[in-house]
């Protein structure tokens, strides 16, 4: 008697339901680290389409692939400050043609803690965002971040004091 091939190999690609469910948790997290809804699509594809390149058999393990997005994203802050840093010694070489612009108003509260945590370095905003936005715990944040769990707490804590101090105590 034949048996049926029904049951899935740990080292196969995930169903089509799973990568929904899958896609969907990278996708917030994303969101939440580039605060625009198409980086976060772009950086979601770039994750999984790594994984699927490189190691098709870690494709199952979301914690991979949610390690090589936040790997991604840090990539990009990289070169986007050395884009920025080559701009402004470029800038400094060229006659400043300045204006003038008027300051942004805040009118909400979310605007505000939104701006002020897209201000906190890269490492204290990661740290942030996974915890609250994801509610990982203090270890998986460390095996994400590729650091120690005290460097996460202390992480942590930076950015929370950070925002305290700008926000007020209500933040």
């Amino acid at each position: 008697m034949a048996l049926a091939m029904t049951s899935r190999s740990p080292h196969s690609p995930p169903a089509d339901a799973d990568w929904s469910a899958i896609s969907r948790r990278l996708l917030r997290v994303a969101r939440a680290l580039t605060g625009r809804a198409d980086d976060a699509e772009d950086l979601t594809q770039q994750a999984i389409a790594s994984v699927l390149a490189r190691r098709p058999d870690m494709a199952r393990h979301e914690g991979y692939i949610r390690t090589t997005l936040i790997r991604a994203w840090l990539d990009r802050e990289r070169s986007m400050r050395r884009r920025l840093a080559r701009a402004a010694a470029w800038a400094r070489l060229r006659p400043a043609w300045h204006t003038d612009a008027p300051t942004e108003e805040h009118g909400e509260r979310l605007g505000q803690i939104r701006d002020e945590i897209e201000r906190l370095p890269t490492r204290q905003r990661l740290a942030l965002t996974l915890r609250l936005i994801e509610g990982l715990t203090y270890e998986q944040i460390a095996e994400a971040m590729v650091c120690d769990v005290g460097t996460v707490r202390a992480n942590l804590h930076l950015a929370r004091a950070r925002l305290r101090a700008t926000l007020g105590e209500d933040a």
